[in-house]
């Protein structure tokens, strides 16, 4: 058998209670991505470039500038859906927000038990992480953060052993087409 090294990338979940600082956060990227998905409809653009160049401008000056960019990463996921959806059936909906998150691989810090979240400059917010939580992420490299209101989610990598299979087997599970 062969054995190489491969990077598998995994997440881990918890539950939290958001503070009344952390649901602003939420609530003005909410408005942010809703912001962004009405630019797009508008200008009938659903590339992320495209929207970052239309929309940036336009958010919210009294946010961290990478949250602008995770809000129109967000968008243009809502964006690139609603036009698939529109193909296949012209009277879908005009899509917004209307869930409270956040997604981002900028500016956090995991610190012993907490994790870390600006939430202006050098002014931030902590979210404790449980025991669980701080087992499975230590030594490993952490990629993105996902919160919502009611629970958060760690996106780590770490390397893997890759192990070749010698062969591969076929099961028919379909009991119903015995064939003789």
């Amino acid at each position: 058998m062969g054995r190489g090294h491969v990077s598998a990338v995994k997440t881990v979940r918890q539950k939290h209670h958001p503070s009344a600082e952390l649901l602003r956060l939420l609530d003005e990227l909410r408005r942010m991505v809703n912001v962004c998905v009405a630019i797009g409809i508008e200008e009938n653009i659903s590339s992320l470039k495209s929207l970052s160049l239309k929309s940036y401008h336009r958010l919210s000056r009294d946010i961290l500038s990478y949250y602008g960019l995770c809000a129109i990463s967000t968008a243009t996921g809502i964006l690139h859906n609603h036009r698939k959806a529109k193909r296949k059936n012209s009277r879908t909906r005009i899509p917004y927000a209307k869930k409270l998150m956040l997604t981002t691989c900028y500016g956090f810090k995991i610190q012993n038990d907490l994790l870390r979240l600006p939430v202006k400059p050098r002014k931030y917010v902590y979210v404790r992480l449980n025991s669980r939580t701080v087992q499975v992420l230590s030594g490993l490299n952490v990629r993105s953060v996902t919160l919502t209101s009611n629970s958060l989610g760690i996106t780590y990598s770490k390397e893997t052993v890759e192990i070749k299979p010698e062969g591969y087997v076929g099961v028919d599970r379909n009991l119903d087409n015995v064939t003789i």
